[in-house]
């Protein structure tokens, strides 16, 4: 009897060591490069996308090894604080609220022109709480690159070699392989000519403000944000309507300009005090702001 035991159990451990582990591989692609402006600084935003070669696995850990362009971007991006990196859907998500399934290990300069971005999967003792990786390019990371040259191109590329057996399913053991990270982004920067500033709509100006004591009128000028009928109400502080001061089908982009004399609908002097025009296209609630009275 204990000669059959120690052959199953033998058989079991033979069998297990010819097993053989289907790979799967992981490939990382740019997405969605546009230049942007925050507070006045333009950066260069894209997407790092990934996915598998085959549906079914869990997205552990991973390594990014960006290369860019320093002409247009300055060198160590992360010592120069000119690098924003955000998670992407790949790697969002709570285990319990509060509690994230990832977070950033690590971001730092690699070289003068590479950047190194290390995530984790907190819970590889929980492999199948991770988020999926798919077979379809999904955002993994969201990133934005300070311009320090505007003329320039982004020049962007991954170290390859580097990150080969850097990719973790969720177990924090079994690698992804291949790893396929041979795209390029040199988009030329200027996407964005500084002249073509968007249309700002809506109420651009109302001037004086305050009025009433020195000024009985104030001046408006609004920029219709589309075609159709757009009010202008006064409402008080109360939130009673008091006067009614346009009420009229527009064209998109029509430029209007108003004046307005402190008084209600029945021509009455409006007492001192904040009131608050309201704009509505179509019906729409689309500004709220405020003018004061002083008499």
């Amino acid at each position: 009897m204990k000669k059959i035991i120690f052959a199953f159990l033998l058989f079991l451990v033979c069998g297990t060591s010819y097993t053989q582990i289907k790979n799967v591989g992981i490939t990382f692609e740019f997405e969605n490069g546009e230049v942007i402006v925050e507070n006045l600084q333009e950066y260069y935003a894209f997407d790092i996308m990934a996915y598998a070669t085959e549906d079914g696995t869990f997205f552990g850990s991973g390594m990014i090894y960006l290369n860019y362009n320093t002409t247009s971007f300055g060198q160590n991006v992360s010592s120069e604080d000119n690098i924003i990196v955000e998670k992407g859907e790949l790697i969002q998500g709570e285990l319990a609220p509060g509690i994230p399934l990832y977070e950033f290990v690590n971001i730092t300069d690699n070289s003068s022109s590479c950047i190194a971005i290390t995530t984790g999967y907190l819970f590889p003792m929980l492999p199948e709480e991770a988020n999926i990786l798919p077979s379809t390019p999904t955002q993994y990371l969201h990133i934005k690159l300070k311009i320090i040259d505007i003329s320039g191109y982004s020049g962007l590329s991954f170290k390859e070699n580097l990150m080969q057996d850097q990719q973790y399913q969720s177990d924090d053991t079994t690698i992804y392989e291949p790893v396929i990270a041979n795209d390029i982004d040199n988009t030329d920067l200027p996407v964005i000519q500084p002249e073509s500033k968007p249309t700002i709509f809506g109420i651009l100006e109302t001037i004086p403000n305050p009025f009433g004591a020195l000024s009985p009128h104030t001046s408006l000028t609004i920029i219709s944000p589309q075609s159709g009928k757009l009010s202008l109400n006064v409402f008080n502080i109360k939130g009673q309507l008091v006067n009614t001061l346009y009420n009229d089908v527009v064209q998109k982009n029509q430029d209007i300009q108003l004046s307005w004399n402190g008084k209600d609908s029945q021509s009455n002097d409006l007492s001192s005090g904040i009131y608050l025009y309201q704009l509505l296209i179509e019906n729409k609630l689309f500004e709220i702001k405020k003018v004061v009275i002083i008499r």
